[in-house]
């Protein structure tokens, strides 16, 4: 194998990179600003700072915002879609509700594809997959001409029941190709293979939306990594918790939304496994954004079905929340209150203590006038913070509310602690799940700084801050494996379900999800599969999917308790009596990795760790004289009581009173609240 692994993710305000050197067995990270304007040149020029010889890296994942941004920002491409006749408003009419129905100032979203550009084709497939009339060529071509003239760059085709029977959408495919047409094509059997017209509808228009971003993107910075000397096929993190190569994210670019933020997540399924955690709570806090993310039993929490701005996506990601709360998040005013976000400085112009021309007071310019930002040794001494900007921009804040500086300085980030709590209860209280039950793992350039504030908002006692908390994300992409998810619909009450029919539909996803991860060099040994099932109590219109017992001695008593048990723990009710349906079937596989060790620190029998100097902070605005350490430095196992500052390159961790830390042997700092 060649000598490196390297991961990137993109952040709002940094890009992070981590490499791992086989020769030194270690890992090594970097954080270099975010360019918006040319987002692989942030990330050429951070490898560039780690590595000279392009030509030696073996494995290269990355976590790309091409896609999201282009769907949050509406910057995606023009395009048209094409429907079975009589149903050009199922965009437009969806499920015919209002989701917040309390809410006076709900707006439904503006739809991607205008009803001008949506075109109706005479086909019909029933709903048992019988083709009730067959695709005319010469009104495909027709239809064709007009999409040709009026110059889209993507084309959508979902037609009605073609989860069950895609023949119809087949020949429009290849009447398309006989045209030897440039447009970006998505076809909604391929993209989600299950009922749900909207649904089904809404997640292919997305995907055709972001496809031709997503397919520039990544063919420019294949170019650009050829140029430099890569050899080795690029990968890319799925919003599933998986990697697949570049070629396989162009044709689903759906599955690049949550890119960046899952790799925090999978780094901390591997963070529970080091330190004997089942059950943790993710948190990512970076310059723009606050995400959560949850590990239940070892497992990352994946949902099948989930709205990103309103629009429902059938596609499985890691359930995640995100708020806009990140160290640039704004400072501001309203009705005589101090607000803090959703805006964020990003990374240009950034915070006020950044020198690049901020004017606003930020979450980070409150930490440098609070001391617990060292502006002359920001990360790691490689970028140098104007303090008194901070000092005089939070100045100005604090004359309007008639506060302090330092007062004022508490107050946003108390505020935006606040709100950072409140997102994880969005995952946990609001869901019947206490977080007092788990421990708290922060992450990101200001999650560490942040963390135990908010888990004494929520009454969590134990917070995990990982080995390279500030590029964590990235990190986590490289302890990932290739994934594929695969679904058929088969509605059937689950005792009355015909053995021989589900095989077959078994079979028929095991078979395309190992053509898939083989067309990625997966060997065959290295597959395996997971089957799931949805199921439902007969008459709920929403599903809990559940995993197959590969050793079960009892097929259907062991799923009917797994679903009734699952049921229980997530709605706090089920109905043992209740007759139980199937809905869709599902198959999992994973193309498993190679992953790199983790070397282990020994330990310094004395336990002693030295501090670097001694700085003043606030703390409950009173300055207190507080140790500041170096995590390089730090003794393994060697209890440390708060108040205290851990610096490390990426990131800065804060432990206030009341608090001790330690140092594990792989290098993670574990928090404890005193009792």
């Amino acid at each position: 194998m060649k000598r490196y692994s390297l991961s990137a993710d993109i952040g709002g305000t940094f890009t992070d990179i981590v490499l791992y050197d086989r020769e030194k067995e270690d890992y090594n990270s970097a954080k270099v600003p975010t360019i918006k304007e040319n987002l692989s040149k942030g990330v050429l020029d951070g490898i560039a700072t780690m590595i000279d010889d392009f030509s030696e890296v073996e494995f290269f994942v990355h976590g790309t915002t091409a896609g999201l941004n282009a769907f949050l920002e509406r910057k995606g491409a023009d395009i048209a879609l094409i429907v079975t006749k009589g149903f050009r408003d199922v965009n437009e009419i969806g499920r015919a509700n209002r989701s917040e129905i309390y809410n006076i100032q709900y707006r439904q979203p503006e739809p991607l594809v205008k009803r001008r550009n949506i075109f109706e084709l005479d086909e019909r497939v029933l709903y048992d997959g019988t083709v009730h009339k067959e695709v005319s060529e010469d009104e495909v071509n027709k239809l064709i001409d007009e999409i040709e003239d009026a110059g889209y760059e993507s084309v959508s085709i979902a037609l009605l029941h073609s989860y069950k029977n895609p023949e119809n959408e087949l020949k429009v495919l290849d009447v398309l190709k006989k045209r030897n047409n440039k447009f970006s094509i998505s076809l909604s059997h391929n993209i989600v293979r299950e009922w749900r017209e909207y649904e089904r509808t809404s997640t292919t228009l997305i995907n055709a939306y972001i496809a031709p971003i997503v397919e520039n993107y990544l063919n420019q910075f294949e170019e650009q990594l050829e140029e430099k000397g890569t050899e080795n096929d690029l990968f890319i993190m799925q919003s599933n918790g998986g990697v697949m190569t570049s070629e396989v994210a162009k044709d689903k670019p759906i599955q690049t939304l949550l890119s960046g933020p899952v790799g925090g997540t999978m780094g901390g399924v591997t963070l529970g496994e080091q330190t004997s955690n089942d059950n943790l709570i993710c948190v990512d806090m970076g310059g723009t954004s606050f995400d959560v993310s949850m590990i239940i039993n070892g497992e990352p929490d994946v949902t099948s079905e989930v709205n990103i701005e309103k629009f429902p996506i059938l596609s499985p990601m890691v359930n995640m929340h995100t708020i806009g709360a990140g160290g640039g998040s704004i400072a501001w005013i309203e009705g005589g209150g101090l607000r803090v976000g959703p805006h964020s400085a990003g990374a240009v112009p950034g915070p006020v203590c950044y020198g690049k021309g901020g004017i606003e007071p930020t979450v980070t310019d409150a930490n440098v006038v609070l001391g617990r930002i060292d502006p002359a040794d920001f990360l790691g001494g490689n970028m140098k913070l104007d303090f008194e900007g901070a000092y005089k921009a939070i100045e100005e804040l604090g004359k309007q509310l008639g506060l302090g500086v330092y007062e004022t300085a508490e107050g946003i980030c108390e505020i935006a602690n606040a709100k950072m709590a409140d997102a994880i209860r969005t995952l946990t209280i609001s869901k019947g799940i206490d977080p007092r039950d788990f421990t708290l793992v922060a992450f990101g350039g200001a999650g560490p700084m942040h963390a135990m504030f908010i888990a004494e908002n929520l009454g969590i006692n134990k917070i995990i801050v990982p080995a390279s908390a500030g590029t964590f994300s990235a990190w986590g992409m490289l302890q990932t494996d290739i994934r594929h998810d695969d679904v058929r619909t088969y509605v059937s009450l689950l005792r009355a379900s015909d053995e021989a029919t589900m095989k077959n539909l078994f079979n028929q996803m095991i078979l395309n999800s190992e053509s898939v991860l083989k067309s990625q060099n997966i060997d065959p040994n290295n597959i395996k599969h997971n089957k799931q099932y949805d199921l439902r109590y007969v008459g709920q219109e929403y599903t809990v999917t559940v995993d197959e017992n590969p050793e079960s001695k009892n097929f259907y008593d062991d799923l009917e308790k797994d679903f009734h048990d699952m049921h229980l723990n997530i709605y706090g009710h089920n109905n043992p009596e209740g007759a139980v349906e199937i809905v869709n079937l599902r198959v999992v596989s994973y193309g498993l990795l190679d992953k790199n060790p983790h070397r282990k620190l020994e330990e310094n029998p004395e336990k002693i760790s030295n501090f670097e100097k001694t700085n003043q902070v606030f703390w409950n605005n009173k300055q207190v004289d507080t140790k500041i350490y170096n995590l390089e430095k730090l003794a393994v196992n060697e209890e440390l009581e708060g108040p205290i500052i851990i610096e490390t390159e990426t990131s800065t961790i804060v432990v206030p009173h009341n608090f001790v830390a330690k140092l594990d042997d792989t290098k993670n700092l574990l928090i404890e609240k005193e009792r």
